[in-house]
């Protein structure tokens, strides 16, 4: 059979089928299950249905159908392949040290290097540097907080003793002063004069290198503050045309503005989400930048660099830290990033050493060398789910990007808080449900190893409230931390309290039974007050009112969770509590899950909390940590 008889006959076999409508399909759903309890709602607000079809992927805005690297780009700008370069980070000290470092990452993948300046830049640790690597083969970057004109000038003019066709360079400086104005430190120049010295490194590299990229717009400093992805894109857009705006100020124009342009994003863990963050990214830009004029098409590609968040990232069970990076980096990916940092597992708490780094960047190898996600040009592409979450994303950071130019754009609506605002109650919002558990941080809010310690791991000083330096702030800044700081606090000043007097604060769990019900709700209250550090003793040996009693007292608990089915608690919660209260008038009385019903009568008995599913588990841990360091309780 030929290859046309064998593509009609599959066309023939396809037409055998009836065409089913989602009406359908969902009143066979509704025989089982609520449709309604289906779907759920991203941080955002966008309402996700469980299934889709390909008349609710088609978007006009999107343009109609466009292939790989055409206009506006959602499907990518390649149109041969997915690849991306394996980006690493290395500190930039000295010659030797940058060497030493940047050759090991080499050696074990990475396809281009971000150098992080620890002091100002030396022409010696850059020409050092092009001894042994080749910036054609190797992509070189710099992350800066100030003077690209003149790091340009330093790398540019390095390889030209060299004698490399600077014509060839790919890379960038990722300088970005609009987000330092959000920050703690105050800017080494003012913003007028940063977008000088980013209007006079254009200048120079676009005759030099004009495949070099000499400032970056990122979106860490929002996505570490807690925005969500639609307030991220059009914060990180709206940024850009403001940098657009005020380098047309400087006689730079939009094509070579646009060219000289690369974004950083931060990828967090909603998988499809961030998948289609990016596919929607490059639509909007390619849209927004298109309003600019460009004499040519190619300057409303986006070029994107992606970096793993560091909001979700925990020091305890820091080995989900793995995981989550490389989720995080197949939806780099797969949303179809042109270069990808993934950050080392270890990096919160420690300097990463060289086996954290290595699995760092084996994430990438095998995302490119075992599951070949290099290969296929949008590999994202007809999922109909993912088409869909384009589209919402595209139109609620469209909506939102609008909001921003009415309000007088991006620097004004720094001025007014605007922004802040906005993230900060995203941010809150994302603190509770972590705090409530809503959200999971396996190994911080949930599922806690109860034998860790890290305190003695820790070689990085934790991240504290930070005051404003210098002059007078031009915009109120962001706070950037990690969503885990709140549970880490408490249960690193546990393991101070349990250094300091010799055990951790404990709970006793009393079960009235041996029921399945009392089981569980005792595994609850281990999970619960183990996020907080706390020393869990299990009463299961010794069930019962009486024998539970007594071998709580033995242990000189902080607090004793009385565990049982609702049976339980309706005869003998009350008689528990007031013989409890009775011996040790001091200790705290907490019945897990149930009993809520009965919660007036055994207050009165003297339980002083219920805890369920809905609890706030931070708020209830600091109010039971403080009796640690008060005068209520002794050591």
């Amino acid at each position: 059979m030929s290859k046309t008889e064998k593509e009609h006959e599959q066309v023939l076999l396809f037409d055998d089928f009836p065409s089913i409508s989602k009406e359908s399909w969902k009143k066979e759903a509704e025989k089982r299950v609520s449709y309604k309890d289906l779907i759920w709602h991203t941080e955002d607000g966008i309402e996700v249905e469980p299934f889709y079809t390909e008349e609710e992927a088609r978007d006009l805005f999107l343009g109609e159908t466009p292939l790989p690297g055409e206009f506006p780009f959602v499907r990518g700008t390649s149109e041969k392949d997915n690849s991306w370069l394996l980006t690493e980070e290395i500190k930039l000290s000295t010659p030797k040290e940058t060497r030493v470092a940047a050759l090991a990452a080499i050696e074990g993948g990475a396809d281009s290097l971000t150098f992080l300046p620890q002091a100002e830049m030396k022409r010696k640790t850059i020409e050092t540097l092009l001894k042994d690597i080749d910036p054609l083969r190797i992509g070189i970057n710099f992350a800066l907080r100030e003077d690209p004109e003149k790091a340009c000038a330093l790398f540019i003019s390095s390889c030209v003793k060299k004698e490399i066709d600077t014509q060839e360079l790919s890379g960038a400086v990722f300088f970005d002063p609009l987000s330092h104005l959000l920050g703690y430190e105050s800017p080494a120049m003012s913003l007028d004069e940063d977008v000088d010295k980013i209007a006079k490194a254009i200048g120079y590299l676009s005759d030099t290198a004009p495949g070099y990229a000499a400032f970056s717009v990122k979106s860490s400093t929002f996505k570490n503050s807690g925005a969500t992805i639609s307030q991220e894109l059009a914060f990180t857009i709206a940024a850009a045309v403001e940098y657009l705006v005020m380098l047309r100020q400087k006689g730079v124009d939009s094509d070579s503005a646009c060219r000289h342009l690369v974004f950083s994003f931060s990828t967090g863990s909603s998988y499809f989400a961030e998948i289609a963050k990016l596919r929607a990214a490059r639509a909007l830009w390619a849209n927004v930048a298109q309003q600019f004029c460009p004499a040519s098409a190619e300057s409303t590609r986006m070029r994107i660099h992606c970096r793993t968040t560091g909001f979700n990232k925990t020091i305890y069970d820091p080995h989900t830290n793995i995981l989550r990076t490389a989720l995080e980096a197949m939806a780099s990916v797969i949303g179809g990033t042109d270069s990808l940092t993934v950050e080392p597992f270890d990096a919160h708490y420690r300097e990463p050493d060289g086996l954290s780094r290595r699995v760092a960047r084996n994430i990438q190898l095998l995302a490119r060398n075992e599951s070949h996600l290099d290969a296929v040009t949008d590999p994202g592409g007809g999922s109909y789910h993912i088409e869909k979450l384009t589209q919402s994303i595209s139109q609620k950071s469209l909506e939102l990007f609008q909001e921003i130019e009415r309000k007088g754009g991006y620097l004004e609506c720094l001025k007014s808080g605007f922004i802040q605002n906005a993230v900060e109650d995203s941010r809150k919002k994302a603190l509770s449900d972590i705090s409530r558990r809503k959200k999971t941080l396996v190994g911080t809010n949930e599922f806690p190893n109860l034998l860790e310690k890290m305190a003695g791991d820790i070689r990085k000083t934790l991240p504290a409230e930070k005051e404003k330096n210098g002059s007078a702030p031009t915009v109120a800044p962001l706070m950037e931390s990690r969503a885990a700081q709140v549970f880490e606090k408490i249960r690193l000043l546990s393991e101070e309290y349990a250094e300091r007097t010799g055990e951790a604060p404990k709970v006793f769990l009393l079960h009235l039974s041996d029921s399945p019900q009392t089981v569980a709700r005792s595994v609850f209250s281990m999970n619960f007050f183990g996020c907080g550090g706390f020393s869990i003793v299990d009463g299961a040996d010794n069930p019962g009112i009486d024998e539970g009693i007594a071998a709580a007292l033995r242990e000189n608990p902080l607090a004793v969770a009385i565990c049982g089915s609702d049976k339980d608690y309706e005869q003998f919660a009350e008689e528990a509590a007031m013989k409890l209260r009775d011996k040790e008038a001091e200790i705290k009385i907490v019945v897990p899950g149930g009993g809520q019903g009965e919660g007036e009568r055994l207050a009165e008995a003297g339980v002083d909390d219920f805890i369920n599913a809905d609890s706030d588990v931070r708020d209830t841990l600091e109010r039971y940590q403080q009796l640690l360091f008060s005068d209520e309780v002794g050591p």
